[in-house]
């Protein structure tokens, strides 16, 4: 009889990990990633090419609007509105703040962070989800720093719910 008590001891850690989700990678994950590596984020591709309109806003995934970013010889972003959607992470540098997701292939521990540097507009608190609609700003590249993140000039930013997918 004894035995069996102790037999759920051991599975009762188990049942809360299977119970109980972990929160979402956030701010401080990302911050940990800066301060280990400073890479160009891989080539992403789209099966299907992003077409934009114009005189509307475009509603765009992160890979979506980095691959017309880093693509800037299609000009498909030039004069366009935007709509993308991720939490708030400070920046602290340019004045601006970032907007980020995370792109998780198979677990956290291969999580890419994909950002887009917001300018225009004060930043949120830290973590906050938003839906940011502005205009794509071409890549500036500063001396030796040929990676930054692509930037976005706010003209709305909105406080939303966390999606019930936070991961692209």
């Amino acid at each position: 009889m004894g035995g069996h008590r102790v037999a759920w001891l051991l599975v009762a850690p188990l049942t809360v990990i299977f119970l109980v989700a972990p929160p979402a990678l956030g701010s401080f994950a990302v911050q940990q990633a800066e301060q280990t590596s400073h890479v160009p984020p891989p080539t992403l591709v789209e099966a299907r090419p992003t077409v934009l309109k114009d005189g509307q806003v475009n509603t765009l995934s992160m890979i979506e609007f980095a691959n017309l970013a880093w693509d800037d010889s299609s000009r498909a972003l030039r004069g366009k509105t935007v709509r993308l959607t991720g939490f708030v992470v400070p920046s602290g540098r340019d004045g601006g703040w970032y907007l980020t997701r995370m792109r998780i292939g198979c677990c956290a521990a291969d999580a890419l962070t994909m950002q887009v540097m917001v300018k225009g507009v004060p930043a949120p608190a830290t973590d906050a989800w938003v839906r940011v609609t502005g205009t794509w700003s071409p890549r500036k590249v500063r001396g030796t720093d040929a990676y930054s993140p692509p930037e976005v000039t706010a003209s709305r930013v909105e406080r939303i719910a966390a999606p019930d997918e936070p991961y692209e």
